[in-house]
């Protein structure tokens, strides 16, 4: 008179399977790593098990009031792949870069130099054995004054920020109606262990970090120009470069001099001199990084007379994925810094042996393509 309820169970499932549609697979590069791939069946199969969930609770029980089906805590949908690139366009890079001694910004050249660093809005470059230039659009100007480390631009390329040989740190707005930094703060230009005092950071925000061994200046030129001592606010950590995502920080309470040991970290700066912990970030002695990704190369793997190497490895900054770059076909990364472009995209320089190209890498497609360059 009654149906078993098994046979009733397994022709519910039965019809609540055959209404799930199963969406075709996205055309994707085959490189991209299949957590990107298979969002679509996951999203299927997750209506299947709440159906199942729901059909079974209702089986009698001793006369029990049936439960609800619990609610999924975290549900895979299609809205992860948005923001991901489609692909890696082989368009000019969009910051300064340099080829076979020529620095090269947006339709511009400029040949002498060896060295290159900035963005179109404010850029420095190096013409050996020691002048500095700088620009903020078409031809660059000499910085007329004595350093020893290199001048640092801010990301957004801004602000310029040096430190002179007498031990005065100083800069200026890049823009051309720009202010300059006005009277300079005095920093030690060598640390606790002999070595010359770094310009850490420029901050979007145009404040200047120094930073060595036993040495740690905020200046805040646009502020008030007044200075905040980083050796006790920030004891022992040493700033090495600011990104678009944060200051990245190397803890130098223990041996640790460089990012290339101890623990490093991505990190925000209050005011009043205190560094934030965003993200801890691998050891590395070559690294950028971005709003969501970071980039780097081992020290070990560049260390000495290395001219070229091999392979940037990448790991999203959420822990999300992971991954390494290699060069295109028959090239090889030229052991030079490369700079992210936004955050999906940054270039490097490569060489086949016979001559250097520009090559723009995608984390997120785990791709690297030859740029149509000079």
């Amino acid at each position: 008179m009654h149906e078993n309820f098994e046979e009733i169970l397994t022709r519910e499932l039965r019809q609540v399977a055959d209404r799930v549609e199963v969406p075709p697979l996205p055309d994707l590069p085959s490189d991209l790593p299949s957590r990107f791939v298979w969002q679509p069946v996951l999203a299927a199969a997750a209506v299947v098990l709440i159906a199942l969930v729901s059909l079974v609770s209702l089986r009698p029980d001793g006369g029990s009031t049936p439960q609800p089906a619990p609610q999924p805590t975290n549900v895979v949908t299609d809205d992860a792949t948005d923001s991901l690139p489609e692909a890696v366009s082989t368009g000019p890079p969009t910051v300064p870069y340099l080829l076979e001694r020529v620095v090269h910004v947006g339709d511009e050249s400029f040949p002498g130099y060896d060295w290159v660093d900035g963005t179109t809005q404010g850029w420095v470059a190096l013409e050996p054995p020691s002048v500095w230039w700088w620009s903020n659009g078409g031809a660059p100007d000499q910085l007329r004054v004595a350093v020893e480390q290199p001048p640092v631009v801010s990301p957004n390329g801004e602000y310029l920020a040096y430190l002179s040989t007498e031990g005065e740190l100083n800069g200026f707005q890049t823009a051309p109606d720009g202010e300059g930094m006005g009277i300079p703060a005095s920093v030690p230009v060598r640390d606790d262990d002999g070595v010359g005092t770094r310009i850490g950071a420029v901050t979007d925000d145009g404040w200047v970090i120094a930073s060595g061994r036993g040495v740690g200046v905020l200046w805040r030129p646009f502020v008030d120009g007044g200075t905040v001592d980083l050796t006790q606010t920030a004891p022992g950590q040493l700033v090495w470069q600011a990104t678009n995502a944060g200051l990245v920080v190397v803890d130098g309470t223990g041996d640790a001099r460089d990012p290339g040991s101890g623990r490093v970290y991505l990190a925000d700066l209050t005011a009043d001199g205190e560094l934030v912990p965003i993200v801890d970030l691998p050891n590395f002695g070559m690294a950028d990084v971005s709003g969501e990704w970071v980039a780097w190369v081992p020290a070990d793997q560049i260390v000495g007379d290395v001219r070229e190497y091999d392979e940037i490895r990448v790991r999203r900054l959420d822990g999300g994925g992971q991954g390494v770059l290699s060069p295109p076909q028959g090239w090889r990364f030229s052991n030079t810094a490369f700079t992210f472009e936004d955050n999906q995209f940054f270039v490097a320089r490569v060489t086949d042996g016979q001559q250097e190209r520009m090559a723009r890498c995608s984390p997120a497609l785990q791709d690297c393509l030859l740029l149509d360059t000079p």
